[in-house]
């Protein structure tokens, strides 16, 4: 199978590097922060960050974890606060892309 485009194949080292950042993030309310996050430009509490999505404290703060722990999101503390800001930029780009192409990823878009 050729590629129609006439670029190369991108390499599989960047593949490898990217691909647990795609694979964290492919989650709705992960999205929704990172979302949120970029939306707002600055650093956010996880109050604020409840409040934007609608959920509760313990599962906004789990999903918080889990992006700071791989680097995603930054954390700082500031009294009694934590602000969380975006850590891996690049993960805005596959925002870009969703929301380049909102109502158009359904399974009939899939070409084999």
């Amino acid at each position: 199978m050729s590629d129609r485009s006439g670029s190369e194949l991108i390499d599989m080292e960047t593949l490898e590097r990217v691909a647990p950042v795609i694979r964290l993030a492919a989650h709705p309310l992960r999205l929704r922060i990172i979302d949120f996050l970029r939306q707002e430009g600055e650093p956010r509490t996880v109050t604020e960050i409840m409040a934007a999505t609608g959920v509760e404290q313990a599962l906004v703060s789990q999903q918080l974890r889990i992006l700071k722990d791989q680097g995603i999101l930054s954390a700082r503390r500031h009294g009694n606060f934590v602000f969380y800001d975006i850590a891996n930029r690049s993960v805005l780009f596959l925002l870009e892309c969703i929301r380049h192409h909102q109502g158009g990823c359904g399974t009939d878009d899939v070409r084999s």
